[in-house]
């Protein structure tokens, strides 16, 4: 059985010998949900009912993965989650549009829904902006507006959404390299960052500041059509603003208690704008507190997703000790930290506490690039850890040992180079 397990699955003995006139689409059932499916095989062939198109397109993967001698069998399949996604970080590294594109086609195949790409950070900026051309000539690799459009059209015929992410007030310094008037020292030359950790370079607060953001987050929500629109706001040291007379007169005019408060007046005012144009803001959650209608992407630990939940918030939860599979499987990395295969396997994302029903969407893992500079150094990082990621977000991660056994023939199905498998 394809990867993951569907939720209720009863062997009723025998084969039928499957072929396209033995399979029979019945009309959709709502009560299914819309990524939710119903299989039936029988003596005289297979019906398939779905609740939505996306139903239909895992019932079909399904149908394929039982095989042409397929057993009789009830399936009864949905998703745990609304939000399964994975976070590719191309601003580190480039991953150039061919790798995109086959991530999308494995990202289906474990019938994860979101595809999250950060765009933007101090180590460059990936996304041609037309009004601003210098923020990729100072990056260098980029995709073009028609690679973004062909990227989001393909992932869509496959059920997988691009959410952008646009970093901003900090992890900012490729932005004030192409355009220093952003920076809170206008006249300061800063070349793209070549380094890693957080950079002290951080937006300015000043209007013409602002109106970048919304011109820029105008051509990407023209580019992406999905609901959500990330804006980064996590690791914003307040240091330049604490020490910019020009912030400072600012935070006074906005009446602003200090440096500390501007992170979160920027990311509500550009989340504003979000909003006004009919999308849905999410950010990185690492302190609390949130303007309303934000999602929480909460990776600090497991505890802060329950908490932003009962915030008020929307959560997808990304705990990074848990879903980081640019930590080694195998021993401490450069961060200091290991993530084995057992140790993804076993992530169970909480449920929304009492009185937050409903808040918490889903699951993220995520594929940070500092210290993977290619394709293939991602694709080992990724796999095998993802296939049980996958398990885990549809919500039917069960017996380990019995994941390991499905694994193999798996990981060969995909055609992937996966990194060590350690029971």
């Amino acid at each position: 059985m394809m990867i993951p397990r569907p939720r209720e699955a009863a062997v009723l003995g025998g084969t039928v010998t499957l072929h396209d006139g033995l399979v029979r689409h019945a009309p959709d059932d709502l009560r299914l949900g819309e990524e939710g499916y119903r299989i039936d095989v029988a003596p005289d062939g297979a019906e398939l009912t779905a609740g939505g198109p996306a139903g239909r397109f895992y019932g079909l993967r399904t149908l394929a993965a039982l095989g042409p001698e397929a057993p009789l069998c009830r399936i009864t399949d949905r998703p745990a989650h609304v939000w399964r996604g994975v976070m590719l970080d191309v601003a580190r590294h480039f991953m150039p549009k061919d790798f995109v594109l086959r991530l999308i086609d494995l990202l289906a195949v474990h019938r994860l829904n979101r595809l999250h790409l950060h765009l933007t950070d101090d180590q460059g900026w990936r996304l041609q902006i037309k009004r601003y051309p210098r923020l990729t000539e100072v990056s260098g690799e980029h995709y073009t507006q028609e690679d973004i459009r062909e990227i989001v059209s393909y992932a869509a015929d496959r059920f997988v959404t691009i959410v952008p992410e646009i970093e901003m007030p900090g992890h900012a310094q490729a932005a004030i390299s192409a355009y220093p008037w952003l920076g809170n020292h206008p006249s300061r030359r800063l070349p793209v960052r070549d380094s890693w950790g957080i950079s002290p370079h951080v937006f300015n607060l000043e209007e013409a500041a602002i109106g970048f953001c919304r011109d820029v987050l105008d051509e990407v929500m023209d580019l992406f059509p999905g609901e959500y629109v990330h804006l980064g706001g996590d690791e914003c040291p307040p240091d330049e603003w604490a020490h910019s007379e020009a912030a400072l007169r600012r935070i006074a005019e906005l009446g602003l208690p200090g440096p500390d408060a501007a992170r979160a007046w920027f990311t509500s005012t550009v989340g504003a704008y979000v909003t006004s144009r009919g999308r849905r803001p999410i950010h990185w959650y690492d302190t609390p507190g949130g303007p309303p209608g934000v999602t929480a992407m909460t990776w600090l630990d497991h505890e802060s997703g329950p908490r932003a939940a009962l915030e008020g918030l929307d959560v997808v939860l990304a705990p990074h000790t848990s879903t980081y599979l640019d930590y080694p499987a195998d021993a401490p990395g450069p961060h200091g930290r290991m993530l084995s295969l057992a140790d993804v396997y076993g992530f169970t994302p909480p449920p929304a506490p009492e009185g937050a029903t409903g808040r918490i969407l889903g699951a993220q893992c995520q594929l940070w690039t500092e210290y993977m500079p290619t394709p293939e150094h991602v694709e080992a990082m990724a796999f095998p850890r993802l296939c049980a990621f996958a398990e885990v977000a549809w919500g039917t991660a069960g017996d380990y040992h019995d994941f390991l056994r499905r694994l193999p023939p798996h990981l060969e199905s995909l055609g992937v180079r996966p990194g060590p498998v350690i029971p």
